[in-house]
């Protein structure tokens, strides 16, 4: 069982200054690591043209080795590459905007989840920074998780066997940027979110049974923009099919959070 505290790390910016994302997935596991401080990742709409700041972006590179990358053909479904100092992000423009993995990531080997972003919502409309399906709420979607801006001060994350579960964290008004922490686990009926290294919200309703599901992963926006298209930011993601250690979590948070610009 995922059982992560609110107060259980108080980790130092420099926690995250040694840590590489890649070790999550040495091991082998299902997911993908897009690094948008990482500009050698970074391709304009035909794949093969270093993106540039200001410019639009794509196709991201997933460094977690499972060539998991997410596209967008249609140049203006691009969200744009910016650099405030030292920090960078994509900037989605609530309208369109959408990225999405060529092919299926297959999770159907696991029943638990970490999910792990830094993003920025600028309104209280229902936006997509992540989400495994085309349609979390499908009738015939199973096995999926989103985790997304929802109206008022709200952050969410969703887990889903067939059931789906919905855990918020509150007091989080746009505009604003966070660090973002889903964790989930079917058979448990687990389903915590965390914002800036902090549990706020955990939900424990029946997710049904089975394990995850073989679907595209969406970023920025639902069904590669289509739909709840995020009106924000995107500064970094990680997706991985595994319950994710204490220890592993401080530290993606923490890496996280320097990629962000956020303290926790």
């Amino acid at each position: 069982m995922i059982g992560i505290g609110a107060t259980l790390f108080k980790v130092p910016t420099a926690y995250g200054q040694g840590f590489s994302p890649a070790s999550l997935f040495s091991s082998g596991e299902a997911g993908a690591w897009y690094d948008i401080s990482d500009l050698s990742t970074l391709f304009q709409e035909d794949g093969t043209t270093p993106a540039v700041v200001d410019g639009i972006v794509g196709k991201v590179l997933d460094k977690s080795g499972n060539g998991k990358h997410i596209v967008q053909t249609t140049d203006t479904k691009c969200p744009i590459l910016k650099q405030d100092g030292s920090l960078y992000y994509l900037e989605f423009d609530g309208i369109d905007d959408g990225l999405q993995t060529s092919s299926n990531i297959d999770f159907t080997a696991t029943d638990t989840m970490s999910v792990f972003a830094g993003a920025r919502k600028e309104n209280n409309a229902n936006e997509v920074v992540a989400e495994l399906s085309t349609n979390i709420g499908s009738g015939d979607t199973t096995g999926a998780f989103r985790l997304n801006a929802i109206g008022g001060d709200l952050w969410r994350y969703t887990s889903k066997g067939a059931s789906l579960v919905n855990s918020n964290a509150s007091n989080f008004a746009p505009p604003i940027t966070s660090v973002l922490t889903g964790l989930s686990d079917i058979s448990d009926d687990s389903c915590i979110i965390r914002v800036n290294g902090a549990q706020e919200g955990s939900a424990t309703g029946d997710q049904g049974a089975g394990n995850y599901g073989n679907h595209p992963l969406n970023v920025g926006a639902r069904n590669g923009g289509a739909g709840l298209v995020l009106d924000g930011r995107i500064y970094g993601l990680i997706v991985r099919g595994v319950s994710s250690t204490a220890a592993e979590i401080a530290s993606t948070e923490a890496y996280m959070a320097l990629k962000t610009g956020v303290s926790i």
